[in-house]
């Protein structure tokens, strides 16, 4: 395999799949449930979701960590692992058609206003082709010299959202019913802690896989994290009435930051980092879906596949929803359940295989 990756590469791509698909929207959707008690559902979610993901990465560690769609294959035998690998790939373009409607709505909610979403949308889709056409290699290792700036970036505006912050606001803790933490919890658990196992498609290329449990479990607990301490800080700062009003109350809170007086606008660090951050999980996914058309095809390259995705892609980001309020709508009530399906299917072909494996050692 000429492909190959470092652990802490691979860290870093899991950190930025988890962080900035939700770090701007996050506090809004826990906080519309849980009230001042939102940053412990998102707690709440990250421990469930490292959970799953730790039974999801303990048995690809039984197959020794092939391709998750050679996996499929091996698992279910050709048709069934066939049928697998297609709603995988379908569930990776669904993700990234969601990612990227995120972020043109974004940019013209917040950013430029009265812009057109196709000028965002394009722009992305023919730069993610490109990266495409270089190979998963490339995408680490553009990750690996943009990681450092964009969490620095994301740090440093997590450090200014404090100049207000209050603990006030977070009073009483434990105020919300057991019944609304969990409810806040649910629309966070999939968004991002479930649909993270995408990137098991890139178990296979890292190096050196001693430890790769660990590895990945860090990097969803490191990303979880820093979405706490985000919600933490979203909420000692606006009060839980003004950040459920916001779609995106993270960027919303530093707007109305000043740093040294002379600089203003501050809020445009985290959105260029938060812009980077979706452009790695928009790649990550769209080679998911090159990778499983690759190998479901049998073809020896993915590159006749790029334009024709790239074309899906944003043709479904423009499609799927009508409004901002019917995206938000569906990924706060629907999109957790969506993932679980798809989680509890692939564990399931997993422990087919298993027991299909030890049935075939006990005839031996």
């Amino acid at each position: 395999m000429n492909t190959q990756i470092t652990k802490r590469q691979f860290f870093m791509v899991v950190v930025n799949f988890v962080i900035f698909s939700s770090i701007l929207m996050a506090p809004a959707l826990t906080v519309v449930s849980a009230k001042q008690d939102g940053w412990i559902s998102i707690l709440l979610a990250l421990i469930i979701g490292l959970m799953l993901n730790l039974l999801y990465i303990f048995l690809f560690k039984k197959y020794n960590y092939p391709s998750l769609f050679e996996l499929m294959n091996r698992a279910a035998g050709k048709w069934i692992g066939t049928l697998m690998n297609l709603l995988i790939i379908f569930y990776a373009l669904h993700l990234a058609a969601m990612v990227l409607r995120n972020l043109s709505n974004f940019m013209v909610a917040s950013v430029i206003p009265y812009s057109h979403p196709w000028t965002f949308q394009i722009l992305i889709i023919g730069i993610i082709m490109y990266s495409a056409v270089l190979g998963v290699r490339n995408l680490f290792l553009l990750n690996d010299l943009l990681f450092p700036i964009v969490i620095f970036l994301t740090l440093f505006s997590l450090i200014l959202m404090t100049k207000d912050f209050t603990l006030f606001e977070l009073k009483p803790i434990f105020h919300s019913e057991p019944s609304a933490i969990f409810q806040g919890a649910y629309a966070t658990l999939g968004f991002p802690f479930i649909e993270v196992l995408l990137t098991g498609s890139f178990f296979h290329y890292v190096k050196k896989k001693e430890k790769l449990i660990h590895v990945y479990l860090s990097g969803i607990a490191a990303g979880g994290l820093v979405l706490v301490i985000t919600v933490l800080i979203i909420i000692g700062n606006e009060g839980t009435y003004l950040v459920a009003r916001e779609t995106y109350p993270t960027y919303s809170v530093l707007r109305d930051i000043d740093f040294l007086i002379v600089f203003e606008r501050v809020e445009i660090l985290l959105a260029i980092a938060w812009m980077i951050g979706l452009f790695f999980k928009i790649c990550a996914c769209f080679l998911v879906v090159m990778m499983g058309l690759k190998h479901v095809s049998g073809s020896k390259t993915y590159r006749p596949y790029l334009i024709p995705i790239g074309v899906l892609i944003w043709a479904m980001s423009n499609h799927l929803h009508k409004t901002v309020m019917d995206f938000g709508n569906f990924v706060t009530t629907s999109w957790t359940m969506y993932w679980f399906t798809l989680y509890c299917l692939i564990i399931l072909v997993f422990l087919i295989g298993l027991m299909r494996n030890k049935q075939k050692s006990f005839k031996l």
